[in-house]
């Protein structure tokens, strides 16, 4: 089955961000960046082409414990539909809560908590790692019989059902507070305050907070983050930056068992001290976010080229099972490369420039390369090699005239939010 409910969600996620987008320039409310909106959409894009690849280890286990361990078989019927959804967002709820309580499991989570914001560009920022740390969790369901259609089926949904939460544009929601998941109890989950650390991991339904004891009201709004900000625009290092920590800590653990503690402990454990570290206190009126600044001629460059990425993306991702693995190894890699050097140009890396002409002639060879066999396939490679002149002539002429202005310019959450 290749049903995907996710691939058919993405027009209408792309969509709500534009609502979003307007009515934040409508009320002045100053909840987008395009420096960070780009980082996460890259980083979520770059996500689903990697899960490509690891969804082979993560799925072929769920498949091999249905396979040959399931103690039923459970029918795909309307209530079984049902349980399977709730017994899926509470094994959620726990792969969740796992990969903020152990130190190794949030490397593949982190990712998704590092945006300084909080808008329907960050629901789109994934890790690539998280499943590989997770999937164990979700095996108890194959063992119970549901098959792996109905956990990708049900998965996608809760995962849909998550993005709408991330936003500041609506407040609290009454009745439904007490069982749903709504963008209250979620922007407490995104705050890096240390009373809002390690709260409400449901996600379609707060219940499993409520009964397992870490529910946590909104009362200030947060500051969002993580307290070790990594200050850069790179997706793909957002990726490792916290396996770099993690071996930095098991260096400094002197015996094994500290090492191990590193491992499998909380996040800010201290091996050399053998205590965590404490979590330091925010406020939105003095909390300053990272940010730079580049010519907005670089800017404008940026998001045309993520535009571009999405359009060639998306037909990827739906036709990928008729490529070689060697092609999609070579397609996610260029697209890998894409998304590092969107974040080299909003850092004003003196490189970018180089690397991305490099980049625009890899991308327009691979793909009229792999377009010319196909039906109509002249005419289409005939449009790419279009855009990659008009790109390359684009490049050029921004090299030429942009004086590169990057600096590092501090953003307050009062800048932000009105």
């Amino acid at each position: 089955m290749n049903f995907n409910p996710i691939m058919l969600a993405i027009p209408f996620f792309f969509l709500a961000m534009g609502i979003e987008i307007w009515l934040d320039r409508y009320r002045q409310t100053k909840l987008y960046r395009l420096n960070d909106s780009i980082t996460n959409l890259s980083a979520g894009t770059s996500q689903q082409v990697v899960g490509i690849f690891l969804k082979v280890i993560t799925l072929g286990l769920y498949e091999a414990v249905h396979a040959n361990f399931a103690l039923f078989q459970v029918p795909h019927t309307w209530w079984s539909w049902i349980l399977a959804f709730v017994l899926y967002d509470l094994c959620y709820y726990w792969a969740h809560r796992l990969s903020h309580e152990i130190n190794l499991f949030w490397s593949g989570h982190v990712v998704h908590h590092q945006s300084e914001e909080y808008n329907l560009s960050v629901a789109l920022r994934q890790s690539w790692f998280q499943g590989v740390w997770t999937a164990p969790v979700y095996l108890p369901m194959a063992l119970l019989g549901f098959d792996t259609t109905q956990l990708l089926v049900v998965g996608g949904i809760n995962l849909i059902y998550q993005f709408w939460i991330h936003t500041e544009m609506i407040d609290r929601m009454g009745v439904l507070e007490w069982v749903m998941n709504t963008p209250s109890h979620h922007r407490v989950h995104h705050g890096r305050n240390p009373k809002y650390i390690d709260k409400n991991h449901g996600g379609t339904f707060i219940i499993w907070d409520r009964l397992f004891g870490t529910f946590q009201v909104e009362e200030e709004r947060p500051v969002y983050g993580i307290t070790t900000p990594i200050n850069s625009w790179n997706p793909v290092w957002a990726n490792f930056s916290h396996y770099e920590h993690i071996g930095h800590q098991l260096r400094n653990a002197p015996t094994l068992t500290d090492k191990l503690k590193v491992l499998f402990y909380k996040p800010g454990w201290d091996a050399k001290m053998a205590v965590y570290q404490p979590i330091p206190e925010v406020s939105r009126e003095s909390y300053q976010k990272f940010d730079t600044e580049v010519a907005q001629g670089v800017n404008y460059y940026v998001l045309f080229q993520y535009t571009l990425l999405v359009l060639a993306t998306f037909p990827f991702l739906q036709f990928q099972a008729q490529l070689g693995w060697g092609e999609k190894g070579a397609i996610a890699l260029l697209i890998g490369i894409t998304v590092i050097n969107f974040g080299f140009f909003f850092e004003g890396r003196p490189w970018a420039y180089r690397f991305e002409a490099f980049r625009l002639l890899a991308c327009t060879g691979l793909s009229i390369w792999l377009l010319l066999p196909i039906p109509a396939g002249l005419w289409v490679a005939g449009a790419v090699g279009g855009l990659g002149i008009v790109s390359l002539v684009w490049l050029w002429w921004l090299a030429r005239t942009e004086v590169n202005t990057t600096a590092l310019k501090p953003v307050s959450h009062t800048d932000t939010v009105s």
